[in-house]
């Protein structure tokens, strides 16, 4: 899903952005909206990488909600847990209109 379709949805309902941090490389968007779960893309169909958290958000500053999402590794953590096994931490980044 592109920018555009992202404003094009947001006009007409409700879309929910959750900003995927996996580590500390870089920044992807799901959006969960009425018709389904998307993945941000570039105008090649591949999945847009942000490198800023800023950037990220600027991405989606017209969606109903927007949420952060970061898995810290676990041997930073010192949880003794696996990456594959290291829960998301969820972060509201706005508040959700009713």
């Amino acid at each position: 899903m592109t920018n555009a379709q992202v404003k094009r949805l947001a006009r007409s309902g409700n879309v929910d952005a959750v900003i995927v941090s996996d580590g500390c490389r870089d920044y992807v968007v799901e959006l969960h909206t009425t018709s389904g779960d998307h993945i941000l893309t570039d105008r090649k169909h591949r999945p847009r990488r942000f490198a800023s958290l800023e950037l990220a958000k600027r991405a989606v500053k017209r969606a109903t909600s927007v949420r952060l999402a970061v898995r810290i590794a676990a041997d930073e953590a010192c949880a003794g847990e696996t990456l594959q096994t290291s829960p998301f931490a969820h972060l509201p980044l706005t508040q959700k209109l009713t």
